[in-house]
């Protein structure tokens, strides 16, 4: 008995039909690549673009480029022209280091540098006076030396990025980095006995990463200083709001990103690939006689059927947990940072009950009807209703109860229809996980979303048309 109900469930799992149907859905997952646009994220290079010195009679320049980690880019295409006495125009890319060096031999004079970046995400350009400072003293043009780039670790925290050259654009060697958090105003400068060693700087370019304490008040403030080595008075220093090392909008957007992409796209397609799926492992055997060649076996009706209904939503259960994986690593190689694991794992038990739920609704429609024909149409007929046309059936339920779209009737009967329609389920679990409907915040409890409700929701889903579905193929057949 064993061994039948195993065979038939490894036959079902690695039928043709089933693995093109989760290679689709993983595919699908990757759908969620163009919402992580600029508009999300940037991830493109930056720049922290210029120091500038005069030495052995000529004008240099050392642009970075990096990304939003701080992580250097090579290959980025720097164009910087002197207009002055004369014009002079280089254009170099970054090496390894994310380092492009210009040198102009020009005699020391009054310039106007004009400066462009060229990266995948589009330009960025400068112009500006050079200052006539003396022979051999570094400026920092038009960016800090200071700068915040996103940990790479956690994406809710900013590391501290340093862009400097010593005397005559020499590697600033054991210069060192220093810190130290304001809690409140008034705000003052402090002395490096004060603060505490961050780091020292052994490159042009360094990232460090602060030891700034959690629970810190909104007002806040972090102030960086970098010293030469042996020296007590600041060459450059930084300040920066809590909100700008701290920042929490990242996963905040991430997540909004995925629960659209998961009700809106992925939420979509899985009700479609499991009607499909459940109709072509058991449906179409079942109308046309194969399942009858199968009986001939040693397994019985509830054996046959618990391993087709088992072995149909477990193969599909195993598709919609690694599509939500494959959105998470996209979302985190985009944004940098991963879905909430609370939020992943509710995702996940939204998108399992449906799957079970139309499979066990498909397998019950085999023992209802006729023919395959039938059975085909009645399951798109019913896709197409609890997809496409439930906002229709809303609307006039909104109607009927004497609302309007948006007020308070009005969510109220569109919560309450999502609890009748296992296609919905997921925007149940985003409302109230996210406590949120179509970007504004509400209080899903006030229009019945509660968790006691939404379990009992899901489990009648995923339970109910088994349990029927196994009752008439035992009994009726």
């Amino acid at each position: 008995m064993i061994r039948p109900f195993l065979y038939d469930v490894k036959k079902t799992i690695t039928s043709k039909t089933v693995l093109i149907l989760v290679a689709i859905i993983l595919l699908i997952s990757l759908a969620i690549i163009p919402f992580t646009s600029r508009s999300i994220v940037n991830t493109g290079g930056f720049s922290q673009p210029n120091v500038l010195f005069y030495r052995d009679g000529g004008y240099h320049f050392l642009s970075f480029s990096g990304n939003q980690y701080g992580d250097p880019v090579s290959g980025i295409s720097f164009s910087i022209s002197m207009i002055g006495p004369k014009n002079y125009t280089q254009t170099i890319v970054t090496n390894s280091s994310g380092l492009a060096f210009f040198t102009f031999s020009v005699p020391y004079a009054n310039y106007t540098a004009e400066g462009r970046e060229t990266t995948p995400n589009g330009d960025s350009s400068f112009s500006l006076s050079v200052p006539n400072y003396s022979p051999g003293v570094v400026q920092a043009l038009d960016s800090p030396v200071f700068s915040a780039v996103v940990d790479k670790h956690n994406a809710s925290k900013r590391d501290m990025q340093v862009f400097y050259a010593a005397t005559n654009g020499a590697l600033p060697t054991a210069y060192s980095v220093y810190f130290q958090v304001a809690t409140s105003p008034p705000f003052t400068s402090y002395t490096k006995s004060q603060m505490i060693f961050l780091g020292t700087m052994d490159n042009y370019h360094e990232v460090f990463d602060p030891p700034i304490p959690a629970g810190l008040n909104n007002t806040a403030q972090v102030f960086f200083e970098l010293f030469s080595q042996n020296n007590n008075t600041a060459t450059w220093t930084g300040e920066f709001s809590i909100f700008e090392l701290r920042p929490q909008q990242p996963t905040i957007v991430v997540t909004n990103v995925a629960a659209f992409f998961f009700s809106g796209v992925l939420g979509f397609f899985i009700p479609l690939m499991t009607i499909v799926g459940s109709y072509s492992s058991y449906g179409k055997d079942r109308l046309t006689g194969v399942l009858e060649s199968v009986l001939s076996r040693p397994i019985t009706r509830r054996g046959l059927a618990m391993s087709r209904f088992l072995s149909t939503l477990m193969a599909f259960s195993i598709a919609v947990i690694a599509s939500v994986g494959v959105v998470d690593l996209v979302l985190n190689y985009a944004a940098g940072s991963f879905l909430p694991q609370d939020y992943t794992l509710a995702i996940i038990a939204g998108l399992v009950v449906e799957v079970a739920a139309f499979t066990g609704l498909i397998f019950l429609l085999s023992h209802l009807v006729k023919s395959t024909g039938l059975l085909l149409g009645i399951s798109i007929g019913l896709f197409v209703v609890l997809d496409f046309f439930w906002g229709l059936i809303i609307f006039l339920l909104t109607l009927l109860l004497g609302g309007a779209q948006g007020s308070f009737v009005g969510l109220q009967a569109t919560y309450l229809s999502y609890y009748a329609n296992p296609a919905q389920f997921l925007n149940l679990v985003n409302a109230y996980v996210l406590q949120s409907s179509v970007g504004a915040f509400v209080s899903p409890s006030s229009y019945g979303v509660t968790l006691p409700a939404i379990v009992l929701d899901g489990i009648i889903w995923a339970v109910a048309p088994f349990i029927i579905f196994l009752y008439l193929a035992i009994k009726r057949d």
